[in-house]
This record gives C-alpha cells, structure tokens and sequence, in this order.
C-alpha cells in the first residue's frame, strides 16, 4: 500500500514534482510554452497560488501555495469552468445543467456542481487536473495515447519561515543551472524567476506572495521582492521579520561555485555554504515528507497515525541551513 499524502493543516505550502514517464524528452520550447500557459489557468480554476516553478525538458518542479477551502457560489464556479474549459464547453455543460433542471433532475445537476466544487482548493486534484489536461492536449497533437506521466506526483510538505521557503523557492529556480541549460537563472523562461523578469504578471504575482510569505508581511512589491529572492539565488538569505523588513539588492558579485571545492567538503564531511548547497542536487529537497525547522517537522510526524513508521532526520550535507526532513523508512 501506497503511503498516505501528508497534508499541511489549514494553508498549505508544497513542493511538488512530476516526471515523464521513461524519462524521456517531450517538451520542447514549444510543449513548455503550452505546459506554462496551461499551468496557471488551473491554478485560477482549481484557487491555489503558484509561487514559483521550473519547467525542464522531462519533469517539472511547482511551489505551491494551496489555502483554506472556501464558498465558491454558481458565479465563480461558471467563471472559474470558462478559465479552464473555455467557453463553448462551458456553455455545453450549463445547457446540460438546465435540460437537467427542466426534467426534475435537480439533484443531478447538484451533484455535478459538488464535484466541481471539490476539485477547488486541493492539492491532489490541481495536479491531477494539470497532468490529466495536458496529457490529453499532448495526445491530441502527437497521436499518442496513455498518460503521458510516470508515477504519482510527489509532494513535500514546507514550513512558511523565511529560510524554508526561500531556499526551497531558490533550489527550484536554479534547476535549469544545475542542469547547464543556462547559466544565470534569469535567463531561464520557463521559470517563475525567469518570467518575472519577462514581465508575466503571474510570475510576478506568485514571487511577491512568496516573499510576502516567507517574511510574514501584508505585501511586497516587485521591486522589494525581485531584491530579496535575488539575494536569495546568490545564496544570501538574510533573517527578517514584518517590523523589520528591508529588502536588499542581489550582491553585485555572487559568491563563486568550485565543483572541486564542493567535492572535497562533501569526502570530509564539512558542511556546504548555502550557494554552493543550492546548485548541487540535494534529495532532501525533492524527495521525503516535510522540510522546515525541527519543531514544524516533529508536529507533522506526530500527526501521522501511530501505524505510520516515521521519523525527522537532519540533511547532514545542509548544516549550513537549519531545515529538517520527514521521510518514511521501509
């Protein structure tokens, strides 16, 4: 039996990754364009906030933000259908919805508007409806057939601190570096940190949320947050609270990656400095349950059931970062 999906109580943040199935290449600069686009229309549809994302060649990686469930009444719900479906299929369901009505079958149409209103708000049925959409739109134009994704997503369950979030948030953002697609992950156009800097307004959006997250405030501009998560894709993430919160501007030069160096800390043991941490590949941070300070990973174990086999293990290469993981051991 499969483990069971560990849920933040109340707002959630998640890491989440899927991958191709076999491994293989399918997006191009093309199927990315159409991956990005789809993306953000489920998120309006399905009520989550996309924080921040990279989108490689054969798997992708989503911060997410999912809130509270919440009311949705019939206005939204068409509205959120017309973001997702478009509109003529739209218009299909509501003429199915009033034939219904017209022949006494108002507990029909009920029950197709409950289901709707339970895919919203949910982490599971995001990805579902992502994957599913694009499977489907995949399939259409390449005559393949099956589901183009391998195993079930996977989700890790983050703490809102500053350091959790931003280094998560970070780490996701330089894939395409790690990967030597480019160099500076500006340059990158299938990220959240790449797209801000190309002025896509919900790119821009979900980086301010994340900074305005990480750091407990109301709001933050672009300008404050394109400072502080630049900083933070340098490697600097600096302690802050809403009372003290000033932005500052990414170093004018970035501390320097040395493989060789890294190699030689890691055969002694000694520990990473945080840029060097975020361009190496790190498990603990795509893989496991929970990632964040200790006491966030013990009240999660704890919540699990008592048949659950769990415990928080310390990254040792991450002694730089205080961030704790959950994983099942088998």
């Amino acid at each position: 039996m499969r483990p069971k999906r560990l849920l933040a109580p109340g707002v959630g943040y998640y890491h989440v990754i899927s991958r191709i199935t076999g491994q293989r290449f399918l997006m191009d600069a093309e199927e990315k364009n159409r991956l990005l686009e789809l993306l953000f229309r489920v998120a309006e549809f399905s009520g989550v906030d996309v924080l921040t994302f990279a989108l490689m060649d054969n798997h992708f990686h989503i911060l997410l933000r999912v809130p509270k469930a919440q009311a949705v009444d019939d206005a939204d719900l068409v509205r959120r259908m017309r973001i997702l479906y478009g509109d003529a299929k739209t218009d299909g369901i509501l003429e199915d919805w009033e034939r219904w009505g017209k022949k006494g079958q108002d507990a029909r149409v009920i029950r197709a508007k409950t289901l709707l209103r339970n895919r919203l708000f949910n982490l599971s049925e995001f990805c579902k409806t992502l994957k599913q959409h694009y499977s489907m739109s995949y399939n259409a134009r390449h005559g393949y057939s099956g589901s183009i994704w391998g195993a079930r997503f996977k989700s890790i369950v983050l703490s809102p601190d500053y350091e959790t979030l931003m280094t998560v948030g970070s780490y996701i953002d330089l894939n395409p570096v790690r990967a030597s697609v480019v160099e500076d992950a500006r340059r990158y156009a299938w990220s959240g940190w790449g797209l801000a800097h190309r002025g896509h307004a919900g790119a821009r959006r979900g980086l301010c949320m994340l900074v305005a997250a990480a750091y407990a405030r109301r709001d933050a501009t672009f300008e404050q947050a394109s400072g502080v998560y630049g900083s933070a894709i340098q490697g600097f993430i600096e302690k802050s609270s809403a009372q003290t919160f000033t932005p500052s501007k990414p170093r004018s030069s970035a501390p320097t990656f040395e493989p060789a160096a890294v190699e030689k800390k890691l055969a002694s043991g000694e520990p990473l400095a945080l840029h060097e941490l975020l361009r190496c590949r790190v498990r603990h941070f795509s893989a496991g349950l929970a990632l964040g300070p200790l006491t966030f990973v013990r009240r999660l174990v704890k919540a699990l059931s008592d048949s659950s086999r769990d415990t928080a293990r310390r990254c040792s290469c991450c002694k730089a970062v205080e961030i704790y993981t959950a994983r099942w051991l088998t």
